[in-house]
């Protein structure tokens, strides 16, 4: 499930890493020199990591009087890796090369809810992804579900939001393509994305926020994930922000999650609808009402419809930002981030709820951690979910692939 580097792997994962780090390519020389070790030694290892078709040579560039130096960079034609993510009723998959570029992408809607939907969706995305690879699959696929997920046995302990608990995913994808997924929360892989790829590259303490259905983060320092003893860190849908509050769905009252997940910024519209029939006055026109009478609501049209500027979306947007600025201020405080990422389905449309958690959070925060902090919405967008799942396998490549290499 969690591959394991040996500690006799350790050059040979200072050497590839600085490699990936320069996508230009880099020389043996530089490497010897930055990881303080011999030329031979180096040399060696990269003989071995092009064996392994993980490293190409580039042409040759010619420094001072000495011979030229040959840089090395990732091979992109050989491996890929495989990652898939679950958002919005629907499974995206992200087939990308070892440095993280997307080469296909595939997606899978589910007509219901049911676990035996969800899990058979992901087994026939899987399966049409991987008649896609051009080359060879890193033998590890990174999935991203919703819920509190045991990410050793790839077991989502519960999900909330959807009213799952102890929902085996490694199984079901083992048995039927004989590799192993790596499954963990699907936005603490949409943060790992972000990390590498999208917003929160290069910042060493970042943290990702995903609200959709359900309310989740993921605290990143260096590009490592906090998963905490037994893989309940960022789990902050239940920070409790007032114990005679709505009821939630881990069965407490007043978490996070039903003040402000798309669930409550539902109810909290039908709430208001419900208010005006009450009322002597007549019902005004709202595309909003007529989702509500037609029972095609969703809390993704309401974001959409505070975008375009309706008052009645726009009022249960800033009512959700409340609870959600109190818990970013209190990760300010806490945390002292560089970085706050806010993704979800909720926030992908556009920045309108980024910008009113940003505005309620600095109304909160300390100042000194708050003037260091920057507040911005994703920028990878529905895409987070899937390329952080794929950066799971692209993190272990060299404990997986070294096996195969050597014919064991």
């Amino acid at each position: 499930m969690r591959p394991n580097l040996a500690p006799e792997m350790k050059n040979m994962w200072n050497i590839l890493s600085m490699i990936e780090k320069t996508s230009t390519g880099t020389t043996r020389a530089a490497i010897a020199k930055q990881l303080d070790l011999s030329r031979t030694t180096v040399s060696n290892i990269a003989t071995q990591l092009m064996n392994m078709k993980l490293v190409e040579e580039l042409e040759s560039e010619v420094n001072g009087r000495g011979r030229p130096g040959i840089p090395l960079r990732l091979t992109d034609s050989e491996w890929f890796s495989l990652g898939a993510s679950f958002h919005g009723g629907c499974w995206h998959f992200i087939l990308t090369t070892l440095d993280g570029t997307i080469v296909q992408e595939h997606r899978e809607s589910l007509a219901g809810d049911s676990v035996d939907l969800f899990i058979d969706s992901l087994l026939e995305g899987i399966a049409c992804m991987l008649k896609t690879v051009p080359g060879k699959l890193i033998p590890l696929i990174g999935i991203g579900t919703p819920g509190l997920v045991n990410s050793d046995t790839g077991v989502i302990v519960r999900a909330d939001d959807m009213g799952w608990k102890k929902v085996d995913v490694y199984t079901p994808v083992l048995e039927r393509f004989s590799i192993a997924p790596f499954v963990l929360n699907r936005h603490r892989a949409a943060g790992l994305g972000e990390a590498r790829f999208g917003s929160g590259k290069g910042v060493s303490s970042l943290i990702y926020i995903g609200i959709g259905n359900g309310i989740s983060a993921a605290f990143i320092n260096d590009g490592i994930l906090l998963e905490g003893a037994n893989f309940c860190a960022g789990e902050i849908g239940h920070m409790l922000i007032d114990p005679n509050g709505p009821l939630c769905g881990c069965g407490r009252y007043g978490c996070l999650q039903a003040y402000s997940s798309g669930l409550a910024l539902i109810r909290i519209l039908k709430e208001r609808y419900s208010s005006l029939l009450a009322g002597e006055d007549p019902l005004p026109e709202n595309v909003l009402w007529n989702a509500i009478e037609n029972k095609t609501l969703n809390a993704e049209l309401i974001v959409k419809e505070a975008i375009q500027g309706n008052d009645v979306a726009i009022e249960c947007l800033e009512k959700i930002s409340i609870q959600l600025g109190i818990a970013v201020s209190n990760l300010i405080n806490t945390l002292n981030p560089q970085k706050i990422i806010i993704g979800g389905t909720l926030s992908n449309p556009g920045s309108l709820l980024t910008d009113l958690i940003r505005k309620e959070a600095e109304r909160r925060a300390m100042r000194s951690p708050f003037s260091s902090v920057q507040i911005e919405q994703s920028y990878l967008g529905y895409k987070a979910g899937a390329l952080g799942a794929a950066t799971l396998p692209l993190r272990h490549k060299l404990e997986l692939i070294l096996p195969l290499t050597n014919g064991s």
